[in-house]
């Protein structure tokens, strides 16, 4: 009878957390693997295995289909997929398409990038398409 009782707790718990569970803005947000904690005012979400981000009021606003994201800093973050790295805006466009191998910190609006072993050089004056200058381009 113990073991029967043991195994039951362990089948009924066993699921718990298949989906994570977090009220945000008011409403109890569903149907996500993992809620990570807000940080700079969005909090990355895994769902089905990919990530993306949600705002303060649950909204996901960068929809969950990078393998990685990063935080986002002045307004960009870094995104992962397939293990390159890419530069992304928090409306979810793309400003830097993710095939680089390294993506450094923007300084001063300057991005240094590698890829297949070239280094690059960007300018970011904004935070849309837009706004990025190849100076070095690395792109094939």
């Amino acid at each position: 009878m113990r073991i029967i009782l043991i195994v039951l707790a362990v089948f009924c718990f066993a699921d718990m957390d298949a989906f994570a569970q977090k009220r945000v803005g008011g409403k109890m947000l569903k149907g996500y693997d993992v809620i990570y904690p807000f940080k700079n005012g969005r909090a990355k979400v895994v769902k089905n295995g990919k990530m993306g981000f949600i705002d303060m009021q649950g909204e996901e606003v960068i929809k969950p289909e990078f393998d990685q994201v990063y935080p986002f800093e002045k307004g960009l973050a870094r995104v992962e997929n397939v293990g390159l790295l890419g530069l992304i805006n928090e409306q979810g466009e793309i400003l830097l398409d993710p095939i680089y191998d390294y993506i450094g910190t923007n300084k001063e609006g300057l991005v240094i990038l590698t890829r297949k072993g070239k280094k690059g050089l960007v300018k970011i004056t904004g935070n849309s398409p837009e706004n990025v200058e190849y100076l070095v381009d690395v792109r094939d």
